[in-house]
């Protein structure tokens, strides 16, 4: 797990957009996250491939639990700033990877890519997170 406490890796479960787009966890460790989601017929464009909300969500999803990784105990995170190039679009299954560039005490800057199952670049974003205290 490196370093990353186990209810960060059940985090995704108790987001209900992210359960309903069937994300999973396929890693995290301090700083870096990789989620994926398969592109179901409902995320689709008219031409089969990958709507560009559907991988903008799954990168979302993705840079905020890189910064998420951060923290111990967890932390909630909201997406400040986000900014997506689209490259190129998938039907399949769509990998997502974080990275964190720099933290702050509540700022979070992080980037990411989406890509193909070949590996090919779909697309691009760097975003801007805020870590907030639990509920309580």
């Amino acid at each position: 797990m490196s370093g990353v406490p186990r209810e960060t890796f059940e985090f995704t479960k108790h987001i209900p957009f992210s359960e309903h787009l069937g994300i999973k966890v396929d890693s995290l460790e301090k700083g870096v996250a990789r989620l994926s989601m398969a592109i179901r017929p409902e995320f689709m464009t008219s031409w089969g491939t990958a709507h560009g909300g559907s991988i903008l969500a799954l990168l979302d999803i993705t840079l905020s639990m890189t910064a998420r990784t951060l923290y111990d105990p967890p932390r909630s995170i909201m997406t400040i700033d986000l900014n997506t190039q689209f490259i190129g679009t998938t039907s399949g299954i769509l990998r997502c990877e974080g990275r964190v560039m720099k933290a702050g005490q509540t700022t979070i800057f992080c980037e990411g890519e989406a890509r193909d199952e070949k590996g090919e670049l779909v697309a691009k974003a760097i975003g801007t997170f805020r870590a907030r205290n639990p509920k309580t």
